[in-house]
């Protein structure tokens, strides 16, 4: 892997800018800082897994290896509300709004699509359940 990736979630929804680390161990170091703050600095439990997530009330801090160096990461939540792919890096804006708004399994479109300066949503709608393709603009940082 060569990006290391922290997404802070609530459910479906990234509460706080992505942020890209170069090494796993900053990574980690940071995921787990994340984590600390988010407690309360200790005044809620911090559930730690083997998989490198830390659930804190409802957030979860997810720490994702991803290939590439691209300025922006994408996260697909399934009609099931899971990520897949939790973390998928893009190069620019361009590739980020054309990876949300294609279309899924070829054929079905986005029924919705919102975007600001850092982020790009499409919501995708079947049979009364809805996915969604979100990209971010990814907070990079560098080891001291």
């Amino acid at each position: 892997m060569s990006t290391w990736v922290i997404l802070i979630t609530d459910g479906t929804v990234i509460e706080y800018v992505p942020e890209a680390y170069e090494t796993k161990q900053q990574a980690r170091e940071e995921a787990r800082r994340w984590a600390w703050i988010l407690s309360g600095m200790g005044w809620l439990q911090i559930e730690e897994s083997d998989d490198d997530r830390w659930g804190v009330g409802d957030r979860d801090v997810r720490l994702v290896g991803a290939e590439g160096m691209g300025d922006w990461v994408g996260t697909f939540w399934t009609w099931e509300g899971y990520p897949d792919p939790e973390a998928t890096l893009l190069g620019d804006r361009a590739e980020a709004r054309s990876w949300v708004t294609a279309p899924l399994d070829g054929a079905l479109g986005p029924a919705a699509i919102e975007e600001n300066d850092w982020m790009i949503v499409a919501t995708f709608e079947r049979g009364g359940e809805e996915a969604y393709a979100v990209a971010h603009r990814l907070k990079r940082l560098a080891a001291p």
